[in-house]
């Protein structure tokens, strides 16, 4: 095999995927292409790429559609795709101006009127919102199981009606429950379904859905593949036949990540792994001072699971690492979470996660803030619950503040 076909590590893939020099001008970075459209060099080369973009035509081998207008793709996009594609060991992968962009994009391909779509609980909150808003007003059946449900039992959940696509997030958002991807994988399969997989909690860094099963993986890229809290943007992984409408339907709601977003997403993966490994060390830490701490009444981490844990197996068999993200428990219920969350100094209260710097959120009011209280309490979202996004500052230090802070519940 010659070296320039030789396989190569995502590590390596996230710093040159999808960039030739060459042809830049020799600009070692990509250049952003901050332009709306593209120059045709003849009418016939611009019939040719309308006929290769919108599949009027099949492209010859080697053939690759060119560039027509940002909307619809650019230089830009193609390698943060390419990196983000080797990430998560998919053919292709597809980038977006939000998170819920990709998914709200995602979901209208693949569901019609009198559709079932099954889906993990808890789950995001802007996600479950969309779910019981649009879809349920588009007459797409939504059913919610929890991570008590077996395989078996997913199996006849799908069996029961019309079941088009399975959907889980894991960990969950904000509780870090597990969902087994096989076990999902195997309900889809029964019935036909497409399985798709937000992977955003733990990174392909820590989890690659597409390997136990999976049709398709979602992201919000604005979480850990962007990582410095400086853009918005969605992803979609998987094979090019599982993409290849989603890609269309891109297109028509305009729904792609902008040059410069998509510039500054290509950026980050160069630093995915560094960033994620040194905010699983700080989290791991983090997660083992909080459980000894008397304030805290529960610690929610993967790297705290034990042999009789039911997520103890899920976690050997799909995920490669614990992650960054932590839900703790404080005494003192909503009152007791405020105390908290004012006293922090180093930590920075604020919703999103998977940033360079930490964030603490309170869910009950804010990320799940729109579901009934009955609701949120039967998916362990209580008001003394805090999301801690742990980010890479020293380990020290942010034990020290979190310490404080949990102090100040007491002195209150």
């Amino acid at each position: 095999m010659s070296p320039e076909k030789r396989p190569v590590d995502p590590d390596t893939a996230s710093v040159t995927g999808g960039h030739r020099p060459g042809e830049h001008l020799g600009s070692l970075k990509p250049p952003v292409y901050q332009t709306s459209t593209f120059v045709f060099e003849t009418a016939e080369e611009g019939k040719r790429f309308f006929e290769l973009v919108y599949a009027l035509d099949e492209a010859e081998e080697g053939e690759t559609p060119g560039y027509i207008y940002s909307r619809l793709d650019s230089p830009n996009a193609r390698v943060a795709e390419a990196r983000l594609a080797a990430w998560e060991g998919a053919e292709e992968a597809l980038v977006f101006n939000s998170g819920m962009a990709a998914i709200s994009t995602m979901l209208l391909t693949l569901l019609r009127p009198g559709h079932r779509l099954l889906h993990s609980s808890p789950i995001y909150g802007g996600t479950a919102k969309l779910l019981r808003t649009l879809f349920a007003e588009l007459e797409v059946e939504v059913v919610a199981f929890g991570p008590e449900t077996t395989g078996d039992d997913l199996e006849r959940l799908a069996e029961e009606g019309d079941t088009r696509l399975i959907l889980v997030e894991t960990p969950a958002n904000p509780t870090n429950d597990l969902f087994d991807i096989e076990a999902a994988a195997r309900a889809a399969g029964s019935v036909g379904a497409t399985l798709v997989v937000d992977n955003t909690f733990l990174s392909p860094v820590w989890q690659r859905p597409l390997e136990h099963g999976a049709d398709i993986v979602v992201h919000s890229a604005t979480k850990y593949l962007g990582g410095h809290s400086d853009l918005t943007a969605g992803a979609v992984c998987g094979s090019s036949e599982a993409l290849e409408q989603i890609r269309h339907n891109r297109y028509r709601l305009g729904t792609t990540a902008s040059p410069a977003t998509a510039w500054l997403l290509g950026r980050s993966l160069e630093t995915l792994r560094l960033r994620v490994e040194k905010q699983t060390d700080n989290a791991t830490r983090i997660a083992s001072f909080l459980a000894e701490h008397e304030r805290v009444s529960a610690v929610r981490h993967l790297s705290l699971l034990s042999s009789d844990d039911p997520g103890f197996e899920i976690y050997k068999r799909q995920c490669r690492g614990p992650g960054a993200m932590i839900s703790l428990e404080v005494v003192g219920g909503e009152e007791g979470a405020f105390v908290f969350l004012n006293s922090l100094e180093v930590v920075r209260l604020a919703v999103s996660l998977g940033g360079t710097e930490s964030l603490a959120s309170h869910p009950w009011t804010m990320s799940h803030s729109t579901l009934p209280a009955e609701a949120k309490l039967g998916l362990g979202v209580t008001p003394g619950l805090i999301r801690l996004s742990v980010g890479i500052e020293s380990a020290d230090d942010l034990i020290a503040d979190l310490s404080g802070a949990l102090d100040a519940i007491a002195d209150r």
